[in-house]
């Protein structure tokens, strides 16, 4: 599917919140590589979403040590960072607008649940009312998807006031 898709997102391979500042330049242009030798190490991981075979979708989370990636955001909030972060989601573009998001965050939160629970965030796009939206374009899911699976909006996170960060408490098993 991420062939299918252009490495996702015109190349990233959901690697964005991987990287460190540090790492931006020696990774430039080798995302898939680097992806690679994530998995490989055990340090990424995703809840994927099946149809039958095929994968359709994803949602990727992981501790703060494994997305360490655009944490600049947190400075300008009165808040700790989390325990875990859903930093990207993907859904095949044949499959969108079929609860394939919101069922990746769900087996995400499971995940997170098994192993111990903690802070989780989520970066979700803030689309104003009334305007129309790429759902290509939603990397980080929706508010309403995260509002309705019990989180709470935190604030604005950068610049643009189009990402949200939301957290929620997920109490162990």
């Amino acid at each position: 599917m991420v062939e299918k898709h252009n490495g996702v997102w015109g190349g990233c391979w959901c690697t964005f919140f991987h990287l460190a500042p540090s790492e931006h330049k020696q990774w430039s242009g080798k995302h898939r590589e680097y992806k690679e030798k994530l998995v490989r190490a055990n340090r990424s991981h995703a809840a994927l979403v099946y149809d039958g075979p095929d994968v359709v979708g994803w949602c990727q989370f992981g501790p703060l040590l494994e997305l360490p990636g655009r944490m600049r955001g947190y400075g300008d909030m009165d808040v700790s960072p989390p325990d875990w972060r859903t930093t990207c989601f993907f859904v095949d573009r044949d499959h969108r607008r079929e609860g394939v998001a919101r069922a990746a965050l769900e087996g995400a939160l499971r995940f997170i649940k098994a192993k111990g629970g903690g802070t989780v965030d989520g970066y979700p796009i803030a689309i104003p009312r009334g305007k129309k939206y790429s759902s290509s374009f939603i990397w980080g899911g929706t508010e309403s998807m995260y509002r309705d699976l019990g989180f709470r909006p935190l604030g604005s996170f950068g610049t643009s006031n189009r990402v949200m960060v939301m957290r929620k408490v997920v109490r162990s098993r």
